[in-house]
């Protein structure tokens, strides 16, 4: 897949999923702007190996003045994005986390994606484009609930942007089940433990959640929108 033509947002692009992301539009050619919020390290070290392609950009992603400024950025060094990977999203792992905490994570995976898709959506005028969000196989998982219900609210945002946005806009999730990235790290027992448990006997990569992100904001998908593609390995279908 080509996107020598693409300028992409990715945020929460400097590790995990979102790394993998960044990483694999730069090869696949497009001019691709990643945002991050602390992992100022992380995304120089990523940019220095594709200097004309990817732009750092600082921001919170669920502060309207930081998603104004990193659009900005992007259309000053590149022109405004055509395609927006809604990747940034944290998490408590608690099962009932205080009201303050719980807010946290709706805020930032919840109401984050839509004010940047808002941004997104304006900038974008009456251009085409194509929204990439990333949700969750774990939207009824008991022992994370704030997490949940705001990967819930991601799959559901999805549809209604679809709907809302057609048919100049497709918008679509991925909903990776479980990856190998940093936040298994200490438990890496729970990995190996839900591997075995799923169809295919393994987990994925953030680069194998990537391969499923391009596919859907390129244009060997351009029938779909507002859909879920679950890519679990099978694991939710063993219980």
């Amino acid at each position: 897949m080509s996107f020598n033509d693409s300028i992409v947002l990715v945020t929460g692009g400097a590790r995990g999923i979102g790394k993998a992301c960044s990483l694999a539009f730069a090869k696949a050619g497009a001019k691709v702007v990643l945002n991050f919020r602390t992992s100022e390290k992380e995304a120089a070290e990523i940019a220095k190996d594709f200097p004309e392609q990817i732009l750092t950009a600082q921001g919170d992603m669920s502060d309207e003045n930081d998603i104004r400024k990193v659009f900005d950025l992007a259309e000053e060094k590149f022109g405004t994005p055509n395609i927006l990977i809604n990747n940034a999203g944290i998490t408590n792992r608690q099962q009932f986390p205080e009201v303050d905490k719980f807010l946290h994570v709706l805020k930032t995976n919840s109401v984050g994606p839509y004010l940047v898709a808002r941004e997104f959506v304006q900038r974008l005028g009456k251009n085409s484009g194509n929204i990439v969000n990333i949700g969750s196989m774990r939207v009824f998982l008991p022992t994370a609930i704030d997490y949940s219900a705001s990967k819930a609210a991601v799959h559901n945002l999805t549809i209604t942007l679809a709907k809302a946005l057609a048919p100049k806009i497709r918008v679509n999730t991925v909903a990776p089940g479980f990856t190998d990235t940093d936040m298994h790290e200490g438990n890496r027992e729970r990995l190996e433990s839900e591997a075995e448990k799923s169809l295919l006997k393994r987990y994925s990569s953030p680069a194998e959640i990537a391969d499923a992100v391009l596919f859907l904001a390129s244009d060997a998908a351009r029938s779909i929108t507002g859909q879920a593609l679950l890519v679990d390995n099978g694991r939710t279908l063993t219980g």
